[in-house]
């Protein structure tokens, strides 16, 4: 009684992962996935000129060549009707972007605007071994405060130039998010510096015109003309470039991913 058991038990556990099996290959047929190629920019959508592709591709190149670190960009006109992040996510799996022993690849997935829908996403998706160097809050600063605007104004290389500029010297390990989150600090504290300067310059010119033209500020007068005119400026976060050719592109080191990074739409 118990040897027929345990075969049933055996039998039923072999058809129950046959069938799981046959479940997982028909559902990863399904998943909607950009064709694969052997570059690490691929743009599907022809939002970069030939000149920006292949300007990025050396830079994304030299960049896997120099740290081992693999950054795939992918922009693509539609996703298959899923979601940004799964798909990113898919690519980065699928693809195998990074190193298998480090699993150091990211993953910059645009879906452009089109006829059909006229809506915007970008997706970063970062692998097992650089969610340190990125986690998922300063991977969305990058889409918010980077990219969704240039990306609304259709500048894609504008958008890809500057989320790289934060990426590359954060993977390279020559900068950190707490380094990010300084540096904007300073730069906010260097604004206010700067309005209370303002603010200070307009009561100084102010109290120096009542000294000098009392009758400007009596009551009940005709009052005066004229006024102050100001303009602002602002300050944008820089980063490195990188410059020069390099050899082409090696391949797909079989890097994984698991779940990290942010997304937003324009």
């Amino acid at each position: 009684m118990t040897q027929k058991l345990l075969r049933l038990i055996v039998c039923a556990s072999i058809i129950f992962n046959f069938q799981f099996s046959i479940f997982n290959y028909a559902q990863a047929q399904t998943e909607w996935l950009p064709e694969k190629s052997n570059r690490l920019v691929n743009d599907y959508s022809g939002m970069l000129s030939e000149q920006q592709r292949e300007t990025l591709e050396q830079r994304l190149v030299a960049f896997n060549d120099s740290t081992s670190n693999q950054i795939l960009v992918v922009i693509t006109p539609t996703l298959g009707g899923d979601d940004e992040n799964a798909v990113a996510q898919r690519i980065g799996e699928r693809w195998g972007v990074g190193q298998e022993a480090f699993n150091n690849g990211v993953v910059i997935l645009i879906k452009s605007k089109s006829d059909e829908e006229n809506w915007g996403a970008v997706a970063i998706a970062t692998g097992y071994g650089v969610e340190g160097a990125l986690p998922d809050v300063f991977c969305k600063r990058i889409v918010d405060d980077h990219m969704l605007s240039p990306l609304g104004d259709g500048e894609y290389y504008k958008a890809l130039t500057a989320a790289l500029d934060i990426m590359e010297p954060v993977l390279a390990g020559e900068y950190s998010y707490e380094q990010y989150r300084k540096d904007e600090r300073r730069e906010g504290f260097i604004a206010l510096g700067v309005f209370v300067l303002f603010i200070g310059i307009i009561i100084v010119l102010v109290a120096i015109d009542a000294k000098r033209h009392p009758e400007h500020w009596k009551g009940g007068g005709t009052g005066s003309g004229g006024g102050f005119f100001y303009g602002g400026g602002g300050s944008s976060w820089g980063g490195s470039s990188w410059g020069g050719r390099s050899g082409g592109f090696g391949g797909f080191g079989g890097g994984h991913f698991g779940g990290g990074g942010a997304s937003g739409r324009f």
